[in-house]
């Protein structure tokens, strides 16, 4: 590494490392996929902090001729850190290992990080010893597929798959995948992932592998201004204590709450307000942002609570959001003399003098502000300022890792199309509402349903037409079920249900409302009319079978049935229904 890497450089990677670790932590391990992705980060933090750190431990330890007198800092650092990280560099294999293995257990991989020096990248940890200890950074077919992100496939590349693997016997079937590490806009490195053949990796398990390294890219990209202001080493523990207690698999008003804490404890205020652009659905472009909405407050109360929104132009509170920029005034009605505190409506007498606001920076852009109010004109210091400014760009950037944390996890998770669960996390749910009905001895209703004759839809009226179709009967299906109640897209134009403590007989009315809802809904686009109807078939845990592959072989088999019957209707396994039982 460069002689340039220095404490600074290492307190940086550090802080960004932090900040990965506490969105791991709050992931429960139950989650085979999302929590395991960030093991995988953390991987790549660890070698990028061990490197930086390795080096300045050398930087350290070499006696300057120049400066023989002075004394030797390496002294300073005792033995068990060396240990420590003697021991993180021993772990690092098998946390591959678990990881990879929990993703796909035929996927093997290894992570390579740039040497500049030797413009190279080098090998920094590997499942196996088939992957190459480092490959030229000048290969210009290796920079095109870490630059498009693309499959790599033995047979169509076998000089490029020899440079990344050892030499040894081929089938031509196998397939890596390359999840880039970008930097300040340059390639830092990337994961390198391989299977044995390109069909063993679902889509779902591919798009996960994808995201690894833009992880790591955003985290390192935008998180990187702890160490940039000057702030006390208090505030800064401060910042990542709450940091590392954040829990975005909660509610938004979880993380707001959290930095209401670190506000509160770092600064002298009478009134805390937190406020974020007001974002509506189906309004033009140029609409969007024009009013705020009060998330959190502290301190006094008065008529301006969580809930209630204010324009942004021309108020005070909104002014962050509108320049982008901090407020920091000892007498803001003379300041800003031509605004309101939020509304023109609201009471002449105001109390308040001093202030002090930032933005808070969501993905680049001003989306919110952090306001604190003094009755005095005391003033806010400019330390004051330089936190506050850190604790709105850290808060945006939290904000941010939520909203690309359930991204990632209704993409790996959910039907892109319908919005519905996927097929693979229908039958992951499947089985845990099995565990849960056995243990609290509980029966459950289990629905395949199939739409008739919709090749016919696709042929006559197009793709984007039997799209349409898809999501309509998806909500209606989300429409009818209760918010415990499971339902997935289970194929093309197959749909499953479950719904929890219940039996097939009771479930019958639910079911015969879905039937009915979807043969009488008036399916129309771009002025084209058709009717849509849906056969369905159902099975009962545990009286038909404890296992699932039986439950949905049975209910498989009675949606047939029902076709074979002219469709438009449900049938429970092993008993035919009569046309009106069960009719509401």
């Amino acid at each position: 590494m460069p002689s340039m890497i220095n404490l600074k450089s290492f307190t940086r990677v550090l802080v960004v490392f932090c900040l990965i670790v506490f969105t791991y932590t709050v992931i429960p391990q139950v989650h085979s996929q999302i929590s395991e992705i960030l093991k995988y980060i953390i991987i790549i933090m660890i070698i990028i902090i061990l490197m930086i750190y390795n080096q300045i431990l050398s930087n350290l330890t070499i006696p300057n001729s120049k400066n023989l007198d002075k004394p030797d800092l390496s002294s300073k650092i005792s033995s068990d850190h060396t240990s420590d990280i003697k021991d993180l560099y021993n772990n690092l294999t098998s946390l591959i290992v678990s990881t990879t293995k929990s993703i796909n257990q035929n996927c093997k991989s290894a992570i390579f990080i740039i040497d500049p020096i030797q413009n190279s990248f080098v090998l920094q940890s590997r499942e196996t010893n088939e992957f190459a200890d480092s490959i030229s950074a000048s290969n210009s077919t290796l920079k095109k597929y870490i630059k498009n992100n693309k499959k790599l496939h033995q047979k169509d590349h076998p000089t490029l798959w020899n440079n990344l693997f050892y030499l040894q016997s081929w089938r031509g079937s196998e397939c890596a995948i390359f999840s880039p590490i970008i930097l300040k806009n340059r390639s830092a490195g990337f994961i390198l992932s391989r299977i044995d053949h390109f069909t063993d990796m679902r889509e779902n398990e591919l798009n996960i592998l994808n995201h690894l390294g833009q992880f790591v890219s955003f985290s390192l990209e935008n998180l990187s201004d702890l160490e940039t202001h000057i702030i006390g080493e208090d505030s800064k523990s401060l910042v990542l204590d709450i940091l590392s207690n954040l829990d975005f698999k909660s509610d938004s008003q979880n993380i707001y709450n959290k930095f209401k804490f670190l506000i509160l404890t770092m600064f002298d205020y009478d009134r805390l307000t937190i406020s974020i652009r007001k974002e509506t659905e189906n309004r033009r472009e140029y609409d969007k942002g024009l009013n705020l909405i009060v998330i959190l407050t502290a301190g006094d109360k008065d008529q301006f609570t969580e809930g209630i929104d204010f324009p942004t132009n021309g108020s005070l509170h909104g002014l962050p959001v509108i320049n982008g920029a901090s407020i920091n005034t000892m007498n803001w009605q003379k300041a800003y003399s031509n605004m309101v505190r939020f509304k023109s409506t609201e009471s002449d007498e105001q109390i308040y003098q001093s202030v002090l606001g930032s933005p808070i920076i969501i993905d680049n852009e001003s989306k919110g502000s952090i306001v604190l109010e003094r009755k005095s004109e005391n003033a806010f210091s400019s330390i004051d300022l330089k936190n506050l400014e850190l604790i709105g760009q850290v808060l945006g950037s939290a904000l941010n890792w939520k909203n690309e944390y359930e991204k990632i996890h209704i993409n790996a998770t959910h039907d892109g199309l319908s919005g519905l669960l996927n097929h693979q996390t229908f039958k992951e749910r499947f089985n845990d509402e099995i565990q849960r009905a056995e243990r609290f001895q509980q029966k459950m209703a289990i629905m395949i349903f199939d739409l008739d004759k919709f090749k016919k839809v696709n042929d006559t009226l197009g793709h984007q037409y039997g799209d349409y179709v898809i999501q309509t009967v998806s909500k209606i299906m989300e429409d009818n079920v209760r918010a415990v109640d499971v339902v997935a897209r289970y194929g093309g134009e197959e749909f499953a249900v479950i719904l929890i403590n219940t039996t097939a007989v009771m479930s019958n009315v639910v079911a015969q409302r879905i039937v009915s809802n979807i043969a009488e809904y008036p399916f129309s686009m771009n002025g084209v009319d058709t009717n849509i109807t849906i056969s369905g078939g159902m099975s009962e845990y545990p009286s038909h079978s404890n296992q699932m592959s039986s439950l949905i072989e049975f209910a498989d088999q009675a949606m047939y049935s029902t076709k074979q019957n002219g469709g438009n209707g449900i049938t429970i396994h092993n008993e035919k229904l009569a046309e009106n039982d069960g009719q509401i």
